[in-house]
């Protein structure tokens, strides 16, 4: 079993190698055995007495015959061995680098240090969330601990007033224009960042070989990206008019589910190329 394994890596190897070099190595290996046999057969009738320089130019050109093969075949493909590693380092380091951006863009309008933080407070709004749907109309006090958990999350800056409040209820933060343009810029963000990952970074760990994200949950990655704050019923801050609040309350279910898709997705890259340790001094990008 060994030994076919070789077999098929040596064909393999051969095939791999340019025909026109594969030709000229023959031609090459047969003139040197030619050479070779007829040096030893002269050698033994003594032939190459009073031929010095002559013997020593067959030798040479004998060598040529082995050498240069050698040369072709085999120190070639060290060369695209080293290449390969090294091309495939450098797309290792550019995923590595782009999934960090991923991760940041996702984080950057919540409170949080890292994806799996934002994961793990998304699934407590989910929860939170849960109990809304049962409800045709939501009370004030269960809307308003809801947001106060939502509002401690999201990381949007200093207010556009000193009056201005952070939204208690879906009918205010739909009104919420000030608080969309942020969450519209960062979903721009997010949006560009996997676009990169998508149409950048995946063609090239394909060609290498490299790992990535199996059918399934590329898909599902795919999918949550499309239609992440989607304005068909799936967006919080830009309900339709006259929208319900169980209406709002499954527009947030999908945006909140769409995000933590999206953080799984980058923990899976994240672990398939782990970020190196940043050196002493060098802040997170912003």
């Amino acid at each position: 079993m060994a030994q076919q394994t070789r077999v098929a890596r040596a064909r393999r190897w051969w095939r791999s190698t340019p025909s026109l070099i594969r030709r000229f190595s023959v031609v090459l290996l047969i003139l040197g055995v030619v050479l070779a046999g007829t040096g030893l057969w002269l050698d033994r009738t003594n032939w190459w007495e009073g031929h010095g320089f002559f013997a020593n130019l067959v030798s040479s050109l004998t060598s040529l015959c082995f050498g240069v093969p050698t040369a072709l075949l085999v120190l070639s493909h060290l060369g695209e061995t080293q290449a390969h590693a090294r091309q495939t380092q450098r797309v290792k380091d550019y995923a590595r680098n782009e999934i960090h951006e991923f991760q940041v863009a996702l984080t950057k309008a919540f409170n949080v240090t890292d994806t799996t933080e934002l994961a793990a407070r998304v699934r407590t709004l989910s929860t939170g969330l849960h109990q809304f749907r049962q409800l045709a109309v939501i009370d004030g006090p269960t809307a308003a601990r809801f947001f106060q958990t939502l509002n401690a999350l999201l990381a949007l800056g200093r207010g556009p007033t000193r009056s201005y409040r952070p939204s208690t209820n879906f009918g205010a933060l739909s009104r919420d224009r000030w608080q969309w343009r942020r969450i519209e810029t960062w979903h721009v963000r997010v949006e560009t960042q996997w676009r990169v990952l998508s149409e950048e970074v995946r063609p090239k760990i394909l060609e290498c070989g490299l790992r990535w994200l199996p059918r399934s949950p590329a898909a599902e990655a795919e999918q949550a990206m499309r239609r992440l704050l989607d304005e068909d019923g799936r967006n919080p801050w830009r309900m339709p008019e006259h929208f319900t609040d169980p209406d709002a309350v499954k527009a947030m279910g999908h945006f909140l589910h769409d995000l933590r898709v999206l953080c799984s997705t980058a923990e899976t890259l994240a672990a398939y190329y782990p970020s190196r340790p940043r050196e002493p001094g060098r802040r997170r990008s912003s």
